[in-house]
């Protein structure tokens, strides 16, 4: 296990590159800072003018894509910008194949957009009512895009962005964070307070749920095998799941405060969490 006080202040969302040797960090105020995920080293970094952003990606090309008023496309070596996406986005997805992006535009209106990102053209919107959309995510695939607000879960065709499914919980508008699909794309889960909610994607429908007795659950990301769901919570735990059953296997907790983000490497060795202090947990995933 490795820590390192990675920034001064929170830290709400996480992305290992594609090789795993870099690990991307967004948060408060902090559009992307990268770091050595072995050693902690800082690469580069790009402070933005958000405080709130829970969406981060490496792209094609050596890009990693990150939130800094629009949406911002930067060379993962260097960090210099290549090209900006829209004028204001609160979150954003990007496709299995790295071409497009959906985006939301943010302000007052839950308004998504889909950009090609070589043009940085918009091809198509929806406006949902979903009460400020906090979570994008588009399917293995590239058949669907899901969207959780503080009001409403939206599960889309990418193409048409017609409302294949839709769902309202109570507990949305307390906070609705935690937002994945599965590698094999038939599994989908969402999180609304302390509850998780999986969905079968094929028949949109709700199959499972987990529960936590306090704090609400913050984010989630599958092993790329899709055997298990690594989850962590503001209660400072971070959570390993069978997906198989969807009992929890084991719990992490270490002295670094309430957990808001979660990755796991690509070859599905090491898990990163952080959180409100600033500190990055790596360790080693034994499934």
């Amino acid at each position: 296990m490795l820590v390192w006080k990675a920034y001064s202040r929170m830290i709400d969302t996480l992305a290992f590159a594609p090789d795993g040797r870099a690990l991307a960090l967004g948060g408060y105020y902090l559009a992307c800072r990268v770091i050595d995920s072995a050693t902690g080293s800082r690469l580069w970094t790009a402070h933005g003018g958000a405080a709130f952003g829970l969406s981060l990606a490496f792209g094609p090309g050596g890009t990693v894509l990150c939130r800094d008023d629009g949406l911002s496309t930067r060379a993962a070596d260097t960090g210099v910008e290549v090209r900006r996406c829209g004028q204001w986005c609160r979150a954003f997805a990007l496709t299995p194949d790295g071409r497009t992006a959906y985006a939301t535009e943010g302000g007052t209106r839950d308004l998504v957009r889909r950009y090609e990102l070589e043009s940085g053209e918009a091809r198509g919107e929806v406006e949902l009512e979903s009460g400020a959309i906090n979570r994008l995510a588009v399917s293995p695939g590239g058949q669907f895009v899901a969207a959780v607000g503080c009001k409403r879960f939206h599960l889309l065709a990418a193409d048409t962005f017609a409302v294949c499914a839709t769902d309202t919980h109570r507990a949305l508008s307390t906070g609705a964070f935690a937002l994945a699909f599965s590698p094999c794309g038939r599994t989908l889960v969402y999180s609304a307070g302390r509850v998780l909610f999986v969905w079968d994607v094929a028949s949109a429908r709700e199959v499972s749920q987990l529960h936590l007795e306090s704090k609400h659950f913050m984010d989630a990301a599958f092993t790329p095998d899709g055997r298990r769901l690594v989850t962590v919570s503001k209660e400072g735990a971070a959570r390993v799941w069978d997906t198989a059953t969807w009992t929890c296997e084991r719990s992490f907790a270490w002295d670094a405060g309430p957990l808001r983000a979660v990755a796991v490497a690509p070859d599905g060795t090491r898990a990163a969490a952080a959180g409100d202090t600033g500190r990055v947990v790596v360790w080693d995933l034994d499934v």
